[in-house]
């Protein structure tokens, strides 16, 4: 089996902070965003590389951020 992609799910309380990293700090760029939805997401990307970042806050604390 060969991998081609891996795309991660990163789980934050507050997304916003994930967006402070990845796309100010480390100049990823929003690919499709439900921001303002009732459970918001976003995929970010750059040089081909693809990151799923949601907001949940449970998920956050048990997984806080992890890859």
């Amino acid at each position: 089996m060969t991998f081609e992609k891996l795309v991660p799910n990163i789980f934050y309380v507050d997304i916003n902070d994930g967006l402070k990293f990845f796309v100010d700090c480390l100049d990823f760029e929003i690919g499709y965003d439900e921001i303002k939805s009732k459970n918001p997401f976003c995929v970010l990307e750059k040089d081909g590389l693809r990151i799923n970042l949601f907001q949940n806050a449970e998920l956050a604390k048990e997984h806080y951020p992890e890859f």
